[in-house]
């Protein structure tokens, strides 16, 4: 499951980096005054914030009283104050865009208004021909022809074709007007484009186009941030998940086979160690050896002469022996242990997880204390 780690861990930065960029430039624009204090003021709070909550992912358990509670408000303040600034980032994004459609709407407008003037004009003027025919047609019916009855007819005539001339003027004035709309759209078709799919949006639902960005927006800055935490807080948890299956393998590699019993005298240590199939483990003695005052004989060169005692459980002499071969003895001062060479390789277990001494050593200063990394029983 690495990938996973890593997929998590990769989106992880991406949307932490893209919420904090948004984050800080957005709210260098809202306070323009100040932006570049501001701007570097942001950053630092968003690199502490995912400090703090990797921090709160991993010492949860270890943190105690107001240090938890405040840690944990701080990270959600900033998370309010990050989406704050996307806000900001995003709204002035759109805000710019907004202007250049208000001037655009205006310079239509203008044309619009005059193509609206022009189409009444033209519906009064058709009014008056039909009143003028409607006029002339009840003249006829109820009269002869006579010399007046022409002269009407033929002023009539006059003022109709006036008015046919008034209407073929104001219907090209309204076509002129209209290739003028057309070239304004036509030079503005990429911030058409830009903001062609909320305007859908906002004819399909018959609501101002800025109301539908500012939901689009509020979307965007509910799922932004907190998801940039959530994704740090997932890493955190897979590697610590990789770290506890590994400090349980070694863990049970080691294991004492009785419980401890101390009082003022005695203090017993049997320690049981498990091999790859049980096959290298040592024949255990029908007696086991009780060490008085906690004293672990240490043999340094394998000779089979003790060389000194373990009196901490730290795998290493404490109490040398000189008895016998006092010389030799001092010699021996200078020398370590296998296991506590600095060339030593802790990780092929098979050379030091059979030796109580190595054991001892690995507990108190390769993995910690005892009772964090054996299990007692």
């Amino acid at each position: 499951m690495n990938w996973l780690k890593y997929l998590v861990g990769i989106s992880a930065v991406l949307v932490a980096g893209c919420a904090a960029y948004f984050s800080v430039t957005g709210l260098g624009v809202l306070f323009s005054g100040a932006s570049t204090a501001v701007m570097v003021m942001a950053g630092s709070l968003e690199f502490a914030k995912l400090v703090t909550a990797t921090y709160l992912k991993q010492k949860w358990d270890d943190i105690r009283g107001f240090n938890k509670v405040y840690l944990t408000i701080s990270v959600v303040i900033l998370m309010l104050i990050t989406s704050a600034g996307i806000f900001g980032y995003l709204s002035n994004a759109f805000q710019a865009q907004s202007l250049q459609l208000q001037q655009v709407d205006r310079e239509i407008a203008v044309h619009q208004t005059k193509i609206d003037q022009n189409t009444t004009q033209i519906e009064q003027l058709s009014t008056q021909i039909t009143e003028f025919n409607t006029n002339q047609g009840k003249i006829l019916d109820g009269g002869k022809v006579n010399s007046r009855l022409i002269r009407s007819i033929d002023n009539r005539d006059k003022q109709i074709s006036k008015i046919n001339n008034k209407i073929s003027d104001l219907q090209t004035q309204n076509s002129e007007e209209i290739e003028k709309i057309n070239q304004i759209k036509i030079s503005n078709l990429d911030l058409e484009k830009e903001v062609g799919g909320f305007r859908f949006v906002a004819e399909a639902f018959g609501v101002e186009l800025k109301n539908v960005v500012k939901f689009f927006i509020f979307i965007i800055v509910i799922v932004f941030d907190p998801l940039a935490v959530a994704l740090i807080i997932a890493f955190n948890g897979l590697v610590g998940v990789k770290i506890r299956k590994e400090e349980e393998n070694l863990t049970e590699n080691v294991k004492l086979d009785e419980p401890i019993r101390q009082d003022s005298e005695l203090v017993e240590k049997t320690y049981q160690v498990y091999g790859d199939s049980g096959k290298n483990l040592p024949i255990e003695e029908e007696n086991p050896v009780l060490v008085e005052n906690n004293h672990i004989p240490i043999d340094l060169d394998g000779d089979g002469i003790i060389d000194g005692w373990d009196t901490d459980n730290d795998g290493i002499i404490d109490d040398w022996s000189p008895e016998g071969h006092a010389e030799r003895a001092t010699g021996n001062r200078n020398l370590l242990p296998y296991y506590a060479r600095p060339d030593f390789d802790w990780e092929d277990k098979n050379k030091w997880i059979n030796d109580r001494n190595a054991i001892n050593y690995w507990i108190k200063y390769k993995r910690g204390q005892n009772e964090d990394l054996v299990k007692i029983y």
